[in-house]
């Protein structure tokens, strides 16, 4: 799955204990099907954030 890897290949440059406990926004400019946010938010939760909100500024239209 292509959004793991990308989450996997991110670095926290900052000071790690800042994430555990800390409530975390995260913003994308656009989603396609809420892969990588999902993915970039379980590896916070992971890392100790205690809870990881989504923000999407645009939304790719559903086909089908």
């Amino acid at each position: 799955m292509a959004a793991a890897a990308h989450a996997a290949a991110l670095t926290w440059t900052g000071d790690t204990g800042d994430i555990k406990g800390a409530t975390i926004l995260l913003v994308d400019d656009v989603s396609t099907s809420g892969s990588q946010l999902q993915q970039v938010a379980l590896r916070l939760r992971t890392s100790g954030a205690a809870d990881v909100r989504g923000l999407v500024l645009a939304r790719v239209p559903w086909s089908g």
